[in-house]
C-alpha cells in the first residue's frame, strides 16, 4: 500500500493511502488512543485517493501504535479460526 505524506509537522500529519477500508480501520483505532484529533476525506470515491489527518503530540507514533493494534487484532482473530476450525 502506498502512503503519500502531504503535511508533515510537530503535532499533525496529513497522509494520503489507497484503500478506504484501510483508512476508516485505521481512523477507528487512533480514537481509541491518545489522539487530539483524527478524521479522514475522500473528495470523490473513484477519482482521488482518501486523506487522513492526525493531530497529537507525536501523530508518528499515534499511527504506528494504532498499526500495530490492527496487526495484533488480526493475529487474535486468525488464531481463533485455526482454533475454531480443529
Amino acid at each position: 500500500m502506498k502512503i503519500d505524506v502531504l503535511e508533515k509537522k510537530k503535532d499533525r500529519l496529513k497522509i494520503s493511502l489507497s484503500n478506504l477500508t484501510f483508512v476508516n480501520l485505521i481512523n477507528e483505532k487512533l480514537w481509541k488512543g491518545k489522539i487530539n484529533y483524527s478524521a479522514y476525506a475522500v473528495d470523490h470515491p473513484y477519482l482521488s485517493k482518501p486523506v487522513l489527518v492526525v493531530k497529537s503530540t507525536d501523530p508518528k507514533k499515534s499511527l504506528l501504535d494504532a498499526a500495530e493494534q490492527i496487526i495484533a487484532d488480526a493475529k487474535d482473530l486468525r488464531k481463533k479460526f485455526q482454533h475454531a476450525k480443529k
